[in-house]
Formats: structure tokens, C-alpha cells, sequence
């Protein structure tokens, strides 16, 4: 029995370690799949290109340049002529930069178009046919009035002023001026226009006062031409001579020659009204300016009408259906364009030819006589003017949804001219002279008598060099990552192969401990057998 368990013994340590070996060698394979792993992971990071930073020599070169004290030119290239002729032996290629004046069309995303009525559809030509004959209508009441008002203001600024009614012919060469204190008048002694001797009295208004008199002051005052209350006039100052209905200042009258402060021989006097004036006569009657029926009336006349015509054109245009805004920002119609707006016009249509499209801005003149026939709006967008059409804002406007169409429009077509930096170039023939070293000094072109300076000079292309360097910046960070990436998965490699490494030798104890008992149970083993032989054989 005891050598029954010996046996069985011995064959279980066998088992073990013949596992233990096996799974050793699983181990010992797995380790040189590591191995091979990180074998392939150091050939990939020897086989990564290290990225270089560029140089600026490689962006920098000799250029040749003149000017022509307009533009900076550049000479771009230059070949030589296989015939050499007498006044040219190259041809050279050459740019130069300059602002040129170009049209152009952008399209607005959601452009919010807003008509002031309903929104039209089909052929517009009627709509545009209709609001331009407003737009005229407008026009020419405005400018009537604009001509009556001005003629009003004019008029009203001359009836402002004093002078403007006194009559400084009729009372010249005062030669006497008394006053009466009795009847609190004054007595004038003039020259006539033959040199006789005339004598005329004007008598204080609040002594005989008279209504005429009375309303002429008052128009003054309201006028503006004397600075006193238009309600209630001091007429303690007003003297009047009924016999040719003139007005006199007291003021005036005190400062005549024969008084004791008299320092004067003209006496201004102010005619309240009459129908014929000496010939040349420079003042006006006070009514003829300021009645019921005067100049002054009958510009105001003239400017209510032209204003009562001005409101019903403008109501006229108002009931109409008309564009109003794009966005936020208001649309002027073009009833007649300005000069400065033809021109900007015309080179939006000429540049829009050239490329082909098919503007809508085109069809608002006609195509026969080139006379503008309506349609074009403005509008200040950025502090910028911006121009669009009818038809352009009726196909937004009806492409849209929601409350009047504004939402979901579709993109509006606008137009502007500006001044755009553009590179002209030009090859023609040139003579061009060298000095000794070969270098060129001058050229002269085949359309140009002047001979240039041509400068020398090394440039560094900035923008390109700066490409390079990002390029290189991004390979760089690449080149790093990739290098991150290797050793990160070296690393896990190296966690995996040391936690093999442990295990081997775990496994490898345990591989003495075994061998060192099937020893021992082996010799047990054999000593049992050994003394069965002998107890069999005795």
C-alpha cells in the first residue's frame, strides 16, 4: 500500500512539472512575440523623417525694379533676343500693381426683404413702369417746390430788413427840419430834383392817428423789419405825411440839418402804398410787399400749392407697393441717377458682362437708347452703398414665408464698384544695359522714350516662408505624436514582458521545488522496491 501512494505520488509531481515546463515554454514564445514587437515598433520610429524647419535663403531671391513715378514696377523675367535688334534685346516680362475700378456682385443670405404692400409676382415691368412715373412726379414737385420756397425765403428775407422800403431819393438835401411842439410835428425843407426848395410836414400818428398807418407798422413789425411788439408798437415814434403817404421816424427826423444835433440832409421815408414808382427806384411800397395780396402773400401762394402738389404725389407713391427695406436697412429709390451713380452703375454692368452674368441691374436701362428706364435701389450697408433692383428684391420677397414673406428668403443679388489692388502684367520688348560685372543698370521699353534705373534689391517671400514654417510646425507635431504613440505602446510592451519575466521565474521555483521532491519520492520509490526484491527472493 505504501508503495501503491509512493507511485502515485511520484507521477503527480511528474504531471506538475511537465506543466510547469510547458507552460514555461508558452511563456518563453510569448516573450519573443513581445520582443518581436518592440523589435518592429524601434524600426518604425528609425524609419520616422525628422522634419527639417525651412530656411529663409530657400524663400529669398534678386529681383530687378524701377519705377515710373506712378506705379512700382517688378521685372518678373527677361530673354534674350536671338537676333539682337538695334533699339531692343530682350523681352522682359514685368508686373506692377494698381488700383482699378471694379463692379461687382455678392449675394445676401437672408436678406429680409420688406415691400410696403402686397408683394408682386410675374412680369415686374408694370410695377417698375408705374413707380417710376411717381418717382418722376415726386421729382418734379419737388423741384417747383424747392423753387418756391426758395423764392419765398428770399422774398421773406428782403422784406426783413428796413431798407429795404426806405425811399432815399424823394427827401434829399434837407436843408431845414423844425419841430413844432404845438401839434407835436416836424417841418422839412428839401431840394427837389431841380433844386427847388420844397417844404413837407409829418405829423406824430398818436396825435392823428390813422388806421392805415396803424396796419403798415404792424406788417413791419411782423415782418421782422422793426424790432418792436408786433401786438402793441410804440407809435410815439411814427410821424405820417398824408399828403403823399409816407412814414417818418421820429429818430430820423430829430438828426436833420437846422436842429441842434443835426448831422444829416437825407431823410428815409417809407411809402405805405401806390401804384407807380419814378423810374430806377430801388425801394418798395410797404403793401406791395406786405398786403393782403403783396409779393410776400402771394409767394406764400405759390409755395402752398407747390406743396399741397408735392404731398399728393408723394401719397400717390406711398399707396403704391414699393420696396422699403433689406434688413434693417432702408432702400432709397434712383429716380434719376447722379452722375457719380451712372458711373458706378456702368462699370457694375460693363464687369458683369465680361464674366458673363446675367445682372439684373442691365435691364433697368433700355436696351436700344441706353436711357435708364427705373428699378434701382440703394442702401447703406457697413457705412458702404450697396445697389440692388426691383426684380432682384420682388424675388426675394416672394420666395419667402412666414408673416409678409420675410423668413426663409432665398439669397438677393446686390451690386458695388471699388477700387481693387490688381497685378497688371505686360511683356514687351526692352534694351536693357548691363555694367562690367553683368549686372542690369537700366531699361527702356518699346512703347516708353524714358530710359529707367533699374534697383537691385533681395526679397524674402514673408507669406511663403510663413507657409513652410506652419508645414513645418504641423509635421513637427506629428513627428512628435507619432514618437509619443511608440514609446507609449513600448512601454505596455515592456509592463506585459516584465510580468512574463516574473512569472518565468515563479514557474521556475516551482520547477526546483518539484524536482527536488520526485527525488526524494524516486529513492522512496526504489528503496521499496529493493526490499520487496529481497523479501521475495530470501
Amino acid at each position: 500500500m505504501g508503495m501503491a501512494a509512493s507511485q502515485a505520488r511520484y507521477l503527480a509531481l511528474v504531471a506538475r512539472k511537465s506543466n510547469c515546463e510547458y507552460e514555461g515554454q508558452q511563456i518563453n514564445q510569448a516573450r519573443t512575440v513581445l520582443s518581436n514587437q518592440t523589435a518592429n515598433l524601434f524600426n518604425q520610429m528609425l524609419g520616422l523623417s525628422v522634419p527639417i524647419p525651412p530656411s529663409t535663403q530657400d524663400y529669398t531671391k534678386q529681383q530687378y525694379s524701377y519705377t515710373d513715378g506712378i506705379n512700382e514696377s517688378t521685372i518678373d523675367s527677361w530673354q534674350q533676343l536671338a537676333t539682337p535688334e538695334s533699339d531692343y534685346n530682350y523681352v522682359v516680362t514685368h508686373h506692377y500693381y494698381a488700383d482699378v475700378y471694379t463692379g461687382s456682385q455678392k449675394q445676401m443670405n437672408d436678406p429680409q426683404v420688406q415691400f410696403s404692400g402686397t408683394i408682386p409676382s410675374g412680369d415686374y415691368s408694370t410695377q417698375i413702369a408705374a413707380i417710376q412715373a411717381a418717382l418722376e412726379d415726386i421729382q418734379n414737385a419737388q423741384a417747383a417746390y424747392d423753387e418756391a420756397e426758395s423764392e419765398y425765403q428770399t422774398l421773406q428775407e428782403r422784406a426783413s430788413s428796413l431798407t429795404y422800403y426806405a425811399d432815399n431819393s424823394s427827401r434829399t438835401n434837407v436843408t431845414n427840419s423844425s419841430y413844432n411842439a404845438d401839434d407835436n410835428s416836424y417841418t422839412v425843407t428839401y431840394k427837389d430834383s431841380e433844386g427847388l426848395d420844397q417844404t413837407t410836414t409829418y405829423i406824430s400818428y398818436t396825435d392823428n392817428p390813422d388806421p392805415n398807418v396803424l396796419d403798415a407798422i404792424q406788417k413791419l413789425v411782423e415782418a421782422g423789419a422793426l424790432d418792436k411788439d408786433a401786438t402793441n408798437p410804440d407809435m410815439t415814434d411814427v410821424y405820417y405825411n398824408a399828403q403823399d403817404g409816407t412814414i417818418a421816424f421820429a429818430s430820423d427826423l430829430r438828426g436833420l440839418v437846422g436842429t441842434s444835433s443835426g448831422t444829416r440832409t437825407i431823410l428815409p421815408v417809407y411809402h405805405i402804398g401806390g401804384t407807380e414808382k419814378p423810374e430806377g427806384s430801388t425801394w418798395k411800397y410797404i403793401n406791395e410787399v406786405l398786403g393782403d395780396n403783396g409779393e410776400l402773400a402771394q409767394a406764400q401762394a405759390r409755395l402752398d400749392s407747390a406743396r399741397a402738389v408735392l404731398d399728393l404725389a408723394n401719397a400717390a407713391y406711398d399707396a403704391m407697393s414699393v420696396p422699403t427695406y433689406v434688413g434693417n436697412c432702408e432702400l432709397t429709390p434712383i429716380s434719376e441717377p447722379t452722375e457719380d451713380q451712372m458711373a458706378e452703375i456702368n462699370q457694375i454692368i460693363k464687369d458683369m458682362q465680361a464674366q458673363g452674368i446675367d445682372s439684373s441691374i442691365a435691364k433697368c436701362f433700355d436696351v436700344n437708347t441706353g436711357e435708364y428706364t427705373g428699378g434701382i435701389y440703394s442702401f447703406v450697408l457697413n457705412g458702404i452703398t450697396y445697389y440692388t433692383t426691383y426684380e432682384d428684391l420682388a424675388n426675394s420677397a416672394s420666395g419667402g414665408t412666414g408673416i409678409n414673406h420675410i423668413d426663409g428668403q432665398p439669397k438677393m443679388a446686390y451690386y458695388n464698384a471699388t477700387y481693387v489692388s490688381t497685378r497688371i502684367e505686360e511683356t514687351e520688348k526692352a534694351l536693357i544695359e548691363t555694367d562690367g560685372n553683368g549686372r542690369f543698370t537700366s531699361i527702356r521699353f518699346g512703347d516708353d522714350t524714358i530710359t529707367y534705373t533699374l534697383n537691385m534689391e533681395t526679397v524674402t517671400d514673408d507669406a511663403a516662408y510663413q507657409d513652410a514654417m506652419n508645414q513645418y510646425y504641423y509635421e513637427s507635431a506629428q513627428y512628435d505624436k507619432m514618437v509619443q504613440d511608440i514609446n507609449a505602446k513600448t512601454s505596455l510592451i515592456q509592463q506585459e514582458d516584465q510580468q512574463l519575466e516574473l512569472r518565468l521565474k515563479q514557474l521556475d521555483t516551482e520547477q526546483n521545488a518539484l524536482s527536488t521532491e520526485i527525488d526524494a519520492v524516486s529513492k522512496v520509490v526504489k528503496d521499496n522496491v529493493e526490499d520487496s526484491f529481497k523479501t521475495f527472493s530470501g
